[in-house]
């Protein structure tokens, strides 16, 4: 039997992701429609690092939050591992995005709690076969952050920062890891630093990552870039 305290194994292998025909618009608050998205076909395979580069409303942060189940498409599926996931009822969504991990640009911590705490926000609303203190304990361990379970995000630097927003993405084990100019606020070597860490991340745990980014050092270091424009994949 599984112990109280004992942590999750890692899994094995990330989604293979089929998205077609996606399409998504907004109205903005002065009545126009805008479309982020117009017809999106892409292909990810499992374990995959893919970059998606394009300028400032080309639709990269709509697309990765179609991907990772936090909207939903006017049109056209998002199917991981056989399953439309756009095609589930509520409460099955729920649990999807429970198996997807995010990672923004701006960090997303509550200032008002340690680095421990934030770690463990994914799972607060639920009960779980393990410790969750233990498990975020392990997962800053695991990021370079031991000894710092305690510290708050005003005490700690902007790499440091993201290296908690990365553990708290891992505290569910996911099996895609979305992540919004995960380096856009850091400096150069910061940058390199966390790069390193989601690529083993990636090693270690098989999790498909996904990834927005304007730096083209960042993107050439992935698997495959996938270049976006106007809401459309630019081939």
């Amino acid at each position: 039997m599984t112990s109280a305290t004992a942590l999750p194994e890692p899994i094995t292998t990330g989604y293979q992701i089929d998205a077609t025909g996606l399409e998504k618009s907004y109205i903005t608050p002065g009545g126009v429609t805008v479309r982020a998205l117009d017809g999106v076909d892409l292909h990810i395979d499992a374990a995959e690092v893919i970059a998606l580069v394009g300028p400032s409303g080309s639709g990269k942060s709509t697309l990765l939050h179609l991907l990772g189940g936090m909207d939903e498409p006017d049109a056209g599926s998002i199917v991981c591992d056989g399953r439309d996931v756009t095609a589930l009822p509520r409460a099955e969504l729920v649990a999807f995005r429970r198996t997807v991990g995010f990672v923004f640009q701006h960090f997303a911590l509550l200032p008002a709690l340690t680095a421990r705490d934030n770690v463990m926000l994914p799972v607060l609303p639920y009960k779980t076969t393990y410790d969750a203190k233990d498990r975020a304990r392990s997962l800053l361990d695991d990021v370079g952050l031991a000894g710092r379970e305690d510290a708050l995000p005003s005490q700690i630097s902007g790499g440091q920062r993201q290296r908690v927003a990365i553990a708290r993405a891992l505290m569910n084990d996911p099996r895609l890891l979305v992540a919004d100019e995960p380096t856009g606020n850091l400096d150069s070597t910061t940058g390199a630093e966390i790069l390193d860490l989601l690529f083993g991340i990636r090693e270690t745990r098989g999790v498909t990552v996904v990834l927005a980014t304007h730096d083209e050092t960042v993107a050439a270091r992935c698997d495959r870039i996938v270049p976006i424009a106007d809401g459309r994949l630019v081939r």
